[in-house]
């Protein structure tokens, strides 16, 4: 029996060490083509990747690069996107994305935020999620470590010192769990999308019968509000409201 499991082991440990080897293979395979200008190959490379299950900024990224230097910016906004998601406040993404967006038809004005949501956006986005998960087990760390202070200290001042420090930070590492589990619910939320087609037009119900109501084209970023059959209700930046059919988008 114990022969039997050591196997087993043996056999899962060669698995995802070959599992692994390939994926080196692969993405190294990728960046000698991606520098060797041989694009298209590459990213056929990094599709497969991908495709394969792993995913990652840097991956998302060097794909993004690759549909920038074969002109396909949608996919190259999209593939920055996804990166983004992972990674928020890395600036060569987001240079990189301002660059493609800047080469888009649609230049759509955001609305303004207020100044708080704005400042809790730039809070929000200013890790990456296990960032925030590692800052609030630090802040939990020391939480404890004041709460034990507080239990073994015969000081009176050493104790009240103690359980209102240990308080503050409870509750700096609660703000932080709080902050990693909105950023694991965005990640896992599929709600915004890339235009893929080159001019589309929104209607006002999901029906191509429907009235007009505006033209998008493709790299443009909407929000994905609501789904009937193949249409889905979307939002562009500046508010305005409408339907497209789903084979028009790609979700980030």
């Amino acid at each position: 029996m114990k022969g039997k499991i050591i196997i087993t082991c043996l056999a899962l440990l060669f698995s995802i060490g070959s599992i692994a080897q390939d994926f080196s293979s692969k993405l190294t395979t990728a960046q000698n083509l991606y520098s060797g200008a041989k694009y298209d190959t590459a990213a056929v490379v990094y599709q497969s990747i991908i495709d394969s299950g792993y995913q990652s900024p840097e991956l998302y990224y060097n794909l993004g690069n690759t549909y920038f230097k074969l002109q396909e910016i949608p996919s190259a906004i999209l593939y920055y996107e996804k990166a983004l998601k992972l990674k928020p406040s890395d600036e060569n993404i987001l240079f990189n994305l301002q660059l493609c967006n800047s080469m888009i038809p649609d230049r759509i004005e955001e609305i303004p935020r207020l100044f708080f949501i704005e400042w809790y956006k730039s809070l929000y986005n200013h890790f990456p999620i296990d960032t925030w998960a590692k800052i609030g087990l630090v802040l939990f760390a020391i939480f404890t470590l004041l709460l034990t202070v507080y239990f073994l200290s015969s000081k009176t001042i050493i104790k009240k010192v103690g359980f209102w420090f240990a308080m503050l930070f409870l509750g700096f590492s609660f703000f932080t769990f709080f902050m990693t589990y909105q950023k694991y619910d965005s990640f896992k939320q599929h709600d915004e999308a890339i235009i893929f087609t080159p001019s589309i037009t929104v209607k006002s119900s999901p029906a191509k019968s429907s009235v007009d109501l505006f033209v998008i084209h493709e790299g443009t970023k909407v929000s994905i509000l609501d789904q009937v059959g193949v249409w889905k209700k979307i939002k562009i930046q500046n508010g305005s409201i409408g339907w497209i059919e789903s084979e028009n988008i790609e979700i980030i």
